[in-house]
């Protein structure tokens, strides 16, 4: 190879770290303007989050950012590039030491980073159409050849098939998990069962829900529970280490649970669905409903065509750099007081470590819960 070919190679691989950091960046700009917002509440009184040089030592370039993004942005980064820590970060023993700058890769990530945000502005009009995942598609070094051999396209035929309206779709699944009535008879709800985390593990888990907002959730980790608790905006996590306020992004993982709990609601919030086409889950022909989100969020419903009941629900996140998504899995439909409610529930995340599969033994609605126990 030439002096001038290393120089390339070494030119590119140095932009697409710069990339994958800018990246992370842009995530969490978006992710604090959108994400729950930079405030917790705690003992009735407002306290501002932490931000990320305030919490964590040598912070350079990631200044002014909520601390509590810092974990995701990097799980964002290590499912683009599939990467581990250890490509930018020094571990001593069992010790990371998160603020050393021993390695280049980090070093230079940080010089490049002005590289990639003039290059989005000035090609782009300030769209950030390149990522770490642009490239990477989930690779440690981008492909440059595309595979071989190549699928001749073909034209596709156009389907006849009618479409199903909206009001349609929702009026069969409506049917098929019981019925309007049954449904806003069952307004709390107790469930026990397990959680599996992905490493395998599993904990008895209890959920006590008496909305979308107010929800408690206790996890038997070993000799000690941990709790969360929701009360409107507000979150509360405590287990043998914590006794703290939930920061945005564990509100916004208890508030996905909770969603992911009820039935949909048949009128608001939902009034902008659309139809948006068929797909498979699994070996399931499913209808498909789009739906935007007060908050800029997207989300995907996937109804079984023949059933009516619900398999699938994707929430994608805008950012500058894409989509965040998160897909939720419905599976073991059971009857329960005259409702229809799935018994296994599959959450997968960037993050693996929110990634989960619940399964429950017991579900009861319209338990009598006390309010207090959503409070702190």
């Amino acid at each position: 190879m030439t002096n001038g070919a290393k120089r390339r190679v070494v030119s590119s691989v140095v932009l697409l770290i710069a990339i994958s950091i800018f990246a992370s960046i842009m995530f969490n700009e978006r992710a604090s303007a959108s994400w729950a917002g930079a405030k917790v509440e705690q003992d009735n009184a407002q306290v501002a989050e932490q931000t990320m040089e305030q919490k964590f030592k040598n912070i350079q370039v990631l200044k002014g950012l909520p601390a509590a993004q810092l974990r995701p942005m990097m799980n964002y980064m290590s499912a683009s590039l599939g990467v581990t820590c250890a490509a930018c970060h020094v571990k001593t023993g069992d010790e990371w030491e998160f603020d050393k700058d021993d390695k280049k890769n980090k070093q230079t990530a940080r010089k490049m980073i002005q590289m990639t945000l003039d290059l989005n502005k000035n090609q782009f009009e300030g769209k950030v159409e390149i990522t770490c995942y642009t490239c990477h598609q989930g690779l440690g070094h981008p492909a440059s050849v595309p595979p071989l051999p190549r699928a001749m396209q073909r034209e596709q035929a156009r389907s006849t098939q009618a479409f199903p309206t909206p009001q349609q779709i929702l009026a069969q699944y409506t049917q098929a998990i019981g019925g309007k009535e049954a449904v806003e008879k069952a307004k709390t709800r107790m469930l026990k069962g397990v959680s599996v985390a992905a490493n395998g593990q599993s904990f008895p888990l209890e959920i006590q829900f008496e909305s979308a907002d107010k929800v408690a959730l206790n996890v038997e980790l070993g000799q000690t529970p941990t709790t969360q608790k929701l009360n409107g905006s507000s979150g509360w996590l405590k287990s043998s280490r914590d006794d703290r306020a939930m920061d945005s992004v564990e509100i916004l993982k208890i508030k996905s649970l909770a969603w992911s709990l009820e039935p949909l609601q048949l009128k608001e919030p939902y009034p902008r669905l659309t139809f948006g086409g068929w797909e498979k889950v699994g070996d399931r022909d499913c209808n498909i409903l789009r739906m935007a989100l007060p908050d800029k969020r997207r989300v995907r419903f996937y109804f079984d065509k023949e059933t009516g009941l619900l398999l699938r629900r994707v929430i994608q996140t805008d950012t500058p750099i894409g989509t965040d998504p998160e897909q939720i899995d419905y599976e073991d439909y059971r009857d329960v007081d005259g409702v229809k409610v799935a018994f296994t529930i599959r959450t997968s995340y960037l993050d693996t470590n929110y990634s989960s599969l619940r399964k429950f033994t017991e579900i009861r609605h319209g338990v009598k819960i006390e309010s207090s126990i959503f409070n702190k």
